[in-house]
């Protein structure tokens, strides 16, 4: 049996360690416990020796990902009942197939050794644990919300997972691997040889790069970056707000190996701005055919961007997922309110107040249809909407980045002529420095506003009589 332990700790390292210097340790009887080397303790680190160990079943041992990045990912399928275990993991494993185009050679299923399942993927190249991340959310999606029980991610630098082929300390079982069709185990020669067969795939299946670490970089990351939570409905992405607004100014993906993580994010950010899901469907999609195309992996299709657009901005509603700090209060000027009052029927001033609060929250530059803005002020009709943006323009209130531009890539796609949402910017003079200014929540209204800035005489001179009485009257303290 020498040999055959040899190649399978040489396997071990191959596919599952990344740093030696932090493991997990599951002693008889015990719960896992964490040891971490340091040049001031007497840990040692992960070794072949320690690996032999675990393969004979003495004890078992765990690993973590290598800080900012992995050369495989674990869904550890956690359920208190094995028959439901049994049924998330086939589940998890027709999803990853079927919608994921993973062959099934690719998907390596093992016994945890109590009553659940991991299965593992496995990559030629680093990859970062972040879009690593993405990607199970994007799969755990996919498959559905449970009738009990989860699937978890694992490893990152925080999260290990046990290693197959050894012993559950507490149950006994050994974890050995499993057909990934039907669940019944190898025998344990069987279970060696099949490990031992494992060829890791290409990392561009699961994300749009592959990450090459310097020395430098993997020093300069030592820790895993945290992703989307997908239990929450408040998504707080790092700095989510300005990265949407820049990459709606900008028009494009702006960093190679994103689109996932910016699909998700528009998504969040569209559900936030009260956009209907195909106007969101249709920005994310503009945004992915302006990108050039080195910025995607070989294979990445409009087609399945397409889908995934769809499938994650119906998720994001459905959940009503919205970016944490979308309700910030904001500073609002004197100026900006009298600029405000003074762009025409009260109708108009309702979307120009609309319209400088959306600026405010996310970027100079702006996304609004018609839709939208029907929903900003109250009405049912396309005409008031198209109206007062016709209004806002001629009073310099705003001017357009762009109007009435075709989507030549869309079009071509889906074969009628499709324009792009049209973009606007405010057009009339910044507030100075030292102006009158307030802090605005998203639950004062124009009327309330204006009247903490500016004296009822104020208004009266920018608001026609008829509009005053029936409009502001009942707001002005006696």
């Amino acid at each position: 049996m020498e040999q055959p332990i040899k190649q399978l700790v040489a396997k071990f390292n191959e596919l599952y360690i990344q740093t030696r210097s932090k493991y997990l340790v599951q002693f008889p009887e015990s719960k896992y416990i964490t040891l971490t080397h340091a040049p001031d303790n007497k840990v040692v680190k992960l070794n072949d020796s320690m690996l032999n160990t675990h393969l004979k079943g003495d004890l078992t041992y765990g690993v973590f990902a290598g800080g900012y990045f992995s050369k495989f990912i674990t869904f550890d399928v956690d359920c208190s009942n094995e028959s439901m275990s049994r049924w998330i993991t086939l589940r998890l494993a027709y999803v990853l197939e079927t919608e994921y185009e993973i062959e099934r050679d690719n998907i390596h299923v093992s016994y945890s050794g109590n009553k659940g399942y991991h299965v593992d993927l496995f990559f030629k190249d680093q990859v970062k644990v972040e879009e690593l991340k993405a990607f199970y959310q994007s799969v755990v999606i996919s498959v559905g919300k449970l009738p009990e029980g989860e699937i978890e991610f694992r490893p990152s630098w925080t999260q290990g997972v046990k290693l197959p082929l050894g012993t559950h300390q507490k149950t006994g079982r050994r974890c050995l691997f499993v057909d990934n069709e039907t669940l019944e185990p190898f025998d344990e020669g069987d279970s060696y040889d099949y490990f031992l067969a494992i060829e890791p795939m290409s990392s561009e299946i699961v994300t749009d790069s592959k990450i090459n670490l310097t020395n430098e970089q993997i020093t300069e990351f030592e820790e895993v970056v945290a992703t989307t939570d997908v239990t929450v409905n408040a998504i707080d992405l790092s700095g989510a707000l300005h990265k949407a607004a820049k990459i709606i100014e900008t028009g494009r993906l702006t960093e190679s190996g994103s689109r996932h993580k910016v699909t998700y994010t528009l998504a969040c950010f569209g559900n936030t701005q009260g956009w209907e899901r195909e106007e969101t469907v249709e920005v994310i999609l503009e945004i992915l055919h302006n990108t050039p195309k080195d910025y995607f992996s070989e294979g990445s299709t409009p087609e399945y961007w397409h889908k995934e657009a769809v499938r994650l901005v119906d998720y994001v509603f459905d959940q009503d997922k919205t970016v944490a700090g979308s309700d910030r209060p904001v500073k609002i000027h004197k100026s900006e309110i009298l600029a405000v009052l003074n762009s025409g029927t009260f109708r108009q001033k309702q979307l120009a107040y609309a319209m400088l609060m959306t600026s405010k929250r996310y970027g100079n530059i702006f996304y609004l249809t018609v839709n939208t803005a029907m929903k900003m002020i109250g009405t049912n009709s396309r005409q008031t909407v198209q109206a007062a943006i016709k209004k806002l323009i001629e009073s310099g209130f705003i001017e357009y980045h762009r109007k009435a531009e075709v989507d030549r890539a869309r079009s071509l796609e889906i074969g009628q002529v499709r324009y792009k949402p049209n973009k606007y910017r405010l057009a009339f003079d910044k507030p100075k420095e030292d102006e009158e200014s307030v802090k605005v929540t998203k639950e004062e209204d124009m009327i309330e506003v204006a009247l903490k800035l500016c004296t009822v005489t104020e208004i009266r001179k920018h608001v026609k009589r008829y509009e005053f009485e029936s409009r502001w009257r009942e707001y002005v303290p006696v």
